[in-house]
């Protein structure tokens, strides 16, 4: 495994680790590397090893063709400005496009540009000269990108990078394999991202907890069942320069790691690629923006936990989730 790996790792098993306890039923697990994580599956029942295998052949799949760092990808072809016909990618694409606009761009797939500027994940990460910033900026804009439609090619000059959504896409496809094989109830743990197959065996919900980036342990748990449960932070990735430190996630209006006063967003819904971007998209907003974004739709909850250590559950989740610290419930 490499570095990135077992921390990676390490974060999945602090922070969103499901409380498997109390399951009696046939349970099959898998661990591996995929999409520049540590991903677990765990699924139950009598198809349960057959399933877990088919849903691993799948991630390595889509991690093949949607991966912006692989150089045979489909992304990578259209990043070096290329023609796109694949049907599948050009679904993803149009999900990017369509989050990215339902957010008015606080989830846009046009950031790669300023993700290389930046180095994150490299060894040369470093905070770049404003002239280098605003050249980048010149080629990041979601509301620049054509109709996802076949051929498909970028302007000139943009890329794009789906690791906003790849997880929560191939979620939502390792779900409908899973099903297909007949399994009822699973949980895959892809990075960040908690995607919850029905119930457990006994039926009742599972449990997810979420991770206090100050502590070992977690600030809150959630319980839920048939949803994803998808968490984005500052402290998941990031470089330290001059005593200060700059994190992956860019708003990609500044070319700046997004600074509005959060340390983590956890969105819970049953859109399994919906959750992905919007868990970037809210933390990109700020609480307030947010919590109107919230106000105004019907698809998902979230909880928000504050650079101040204040902790805001909207109000979907008030009887699903507990903490051992108090926090305010958002309402509509």
């Amino acid at each position: 495994m490499t570095k990135t790996g077992k921390i990676l790792w390490g974060i999945l098993l602090a922070a969103l680790l499901p409380l498997l306890c109390g399951c009696s039923a046939k349970k099959t697990s898998t661990e591996f590397f995929a999409m520049d994580t540590v991903m677990q599956l765990t699924a139950y029942g009598t198809y349960a090893d057959a399933a877990v295998d088919a849903a691993e052949v799948e991630i390595a799949r889509l991690d093949a063709k949607l991966s912006a760092q692989s150089a045979s990808s489909e992304i990578a072809k259209l990043n070096a400005g290329g023609f796109c016909e694949d049907d599948e990618t050009l679904r993803v694409l149009a999900r990017a496009y369509q989050i990215a606009e339902l957010t008015e761009g606080a989830y846009d797939p046009t950031v790669y540009p300023l993700m290389q500027l930046w180095g994150f994940g490299t060894d040369h990460a470093h905070v770049p000269q404003q002239a280098e910033l605003a050249a980048a900026l010149d080629l990041v804009g979601y509301d620049r990108l054509p109709a996802v439609k076949a051929p498909y090619r970028l302007p000139e000059g943009m890329a794009i990078d789906l690791g906003g959504i790849g997880k929560g896409f191939a979620a939502q496809t390792v779900r409908r394999c899973l099903q297909k094989q007949g399994v009822k109830s699973a949980v895959l743990s892809l990075g960040g991202n908690v995607t919850l197959l029905g119930s457990k065996p006994d039926g009742t919900d599972w449990t997810v907890g979420l991770q206090d980036p100050q502590t070992d342990g977690c600030f809150g748990y959630v319980s839920a069942s048939d949803v994803s449960i998808v968490t984005s932070g500052g402290y998941q990735r990031y470089f330290e320069e001059n005593g200060r430190r700059y994190w992956h996630i860019l708003d990609a209006k500044t070319g700046m790691p997004a600074d509005t006063g959060i340390t983590s967003v956890t969105v819970v819904s049953t859109d399994d690629t919906l959750a992905d971007g919007l868990s970037t998209a809210l933390f990109v907003m700020g609480l307030d923006r947010a919590a109107q974004f919230w106000r105004e739709s019907r698809d998902f909850e979230a909880v928000f936990l504050l650079d101040s250590g204040e902790i805001y559950v909207t109000q979907g989740l008030e009887d699903s989730f507990r903490s051992e610290r108090s926090f305010e419930v958002l309402t509509r």
